[in-house]
């Protein structure tokens, strides 16, 4: 039997804490040190860090006039005032004529090294397979995607997962929203390691079904119970909407909707995926937490088991709307 602990970092930013890259590593290195800690002694460890986490670097990464600015969009804006060339590249490279889209792609690989320079060797030195949240990825084809890297315990990069259901009106194509690619729902990677099979959901990817009724979405439970589920399912994540407030897009007037963003999670999040389908046996939800600039962040992460009894949840974090982490261990 092997012991394995299960491990979500409830990461929480600020303007200070992206106040440099050096700043954001060691406050990243901290909050791992922390959680791992807390976990005691294991067999295997899986941290599971939240979505979005990596996005921010790039305003860790850019220079200090840049730290100046009201919105993310004018501070990265800012920060890509000093390399037009790149900036330039990102209008050739990127499929989108947008300057926001430029901006990003200019900036996307240069926080995408910083974002593996970091969590490679902080895999190799806890020992752990550990689940980078997510970035921005700039692929050679010149789309633009949310990803999500999976390291080994020695700092190997197992996987990169692409995101593959956009949140409306935020990552689509809408107007003023990232204009991200979508990841293919049928090359999302399973990784095998020693105590059992691992994929990642990132956010919504790990939901039952679609907030709105006019997008695309594809349920990926159901795709990965397809190809024999896997042993853990980790689901970075970040919600921008007020954890205990009405849900957004719930139907007006209609009873059976979702009170707040709370209880729509509960219900078609990870916890309603894994009731409704048995495609995992755990699952490790890290939110991220706290305001940065125009960008503000809750929810609680948990950890879950799925058996012969159910899907429930085994380990939560007390509050959504401070760092911390959650931490289990099971048998495998």
């Amino acid at each position: 039997m092997t012991r394995l602990a299960l491990i979500a970092v409830q990461l929480d930013v600020s303007a200070e804490v992206l106040g440099s890259a050096e700043r954001y590593r060691a406050h990243i290195e901290a909050a791992a040190a922390n959680a791992i800690d807390a976990a005691g002694p294991a067999d295997a460890r899986v941290v599971v860090f939240p979505e979005i986490a990596g996005h921010l670097a790039l305003l860790a990464l850019a220079p200090p006039r840049a730290h100046q600015a009201k919105t993310l969009s004018s501070a990265l804006a800012a920060a890509a005032v000093r390399r037009p060339l790149d900036v330039l590249r990102g209008v050739a490279t990127a499929r989108l004529l947008d300057p926001r889209h430029a901006v990003l792609a200019a900036l996307a690989p240069d926080g995408e090294r910083y974002w593996r320079g970091v969590f490679g060797p902080l895999a190799r030195k806890h020992g752990v397979h550990l689940v980078a949240g997510s970035h921005l990825r700039l692929g050679p084809n010149g789309d633009l995607t949310n990803s999500s890297f999976l390291f080994a315990p020695d700092g190997r990069l197992l996987a990169t997962t692409d995101k593959v259901n956009l949140v409306p009106g935020i990552e689509d194509r809408a107007p003023k929203a990232l204009g991200l690619a979508r990841g293919s729902e049928d090359r999302l990677p399973i990784v095998d390691t020693p105590f059992g099979k691992v994929a990642t959901l990132i956010c919504y990817d790990a939901f039952r079904e679609p907030h709105t009724s006019e997008e695309r979405f594809v349920a990926m439970g159901p795709r990965l119970a397809a190809r024999g589920g896997v042993s853990v399912v980790a689901n970075p994540s970040a919600n921008p909407w007020t954890w205990e407030a009405p849900w957004k897009f719930a139907e007006p007037g209609n009873p059976a909707e979702p009170a707040s963003r709370a209880e729509q999670w509960e219900r078609e999040g990870l916890p309603g995926s894994l009731r409704e389908m048995p495609f995992a046996r755990w699952g490790i939800t890290a939110h991220l937490v706290g305001t940065v600039l125009d960008l503000s962040f809750e929810g609680q992460s948990e950890i879950l088991e799925r058996d012969a009894r159910g899907a429930r949840t085994i380990a939560r974090a007390e509050t959504y709307d401070r760092g911390g982490h959650v931490t289990a261990v099971v048998t495998c």
